[in-house]
């Protein structure tokens, strides 16, 4: 006796598949960024993916002033400082399953954001889209 199983049950089981090769991105505000134009992007020593530049030209994209480097390159007129925190995977090629970015207060160190990015399996993504999906999330483009 052959079985079969109907083609509603298949694209059911398919949809749950599909499912997991989504990501979270969560954002937990602090106080607004309003009044914050220059901003400066911490470089990680970790980091082989230059996610510090490509977090810089997301907020340039956005049309505001930001450089990158180390802290001791910080320059007098930075209002906010970003630093992130990265996990990358390997499947044949390396993929970004993991980004946190945060945003503070240059003097007083207050957190303005954090958004977090996760996912269990790799996307298709490149990790350019990601930072600029992350950044959109806590800081509108300049109208």
């Amino acid at each position: 006796m052959k079985r079969f199983v109907p083609l509603p049950v298949l694209l059911f089981f398919l949809g749950l598949l599909a499912g997991c090769a989504s990501y979270v991105a969560k954002v937990e505000r602090g106080p607004g960024l309003a009044g914050v134009q220059r901003y400066f992007v911490l470089s990680n020593p970790n980091d082989s993916h230059a996610l510090n530049h490509q977090l810089a030209a997301a907020l340039k994209a956005r049309g505001y002033e930001a450089e990158t480097g180390p802290l001791t390159m910080l320059p007098d007129d930075t209002q906010a400082i970003v630093s992130y925190q990265d996990h990358w995977t390997w499947d044949f090629g390396d993929h970004l399953v993991y980004l946190q970015v945060s945003v503070r207060d240059r003097k007083t160190g207050q957190p303005y954001a954090a958004v977090t990015f996760s996912t269990k399996l790799p996307t298709r993504k490149p990790p350019s889209g990601i930072v600029d999906g992350l950044v959109a999330q806590f800081l509108p483009a300049k109208p």
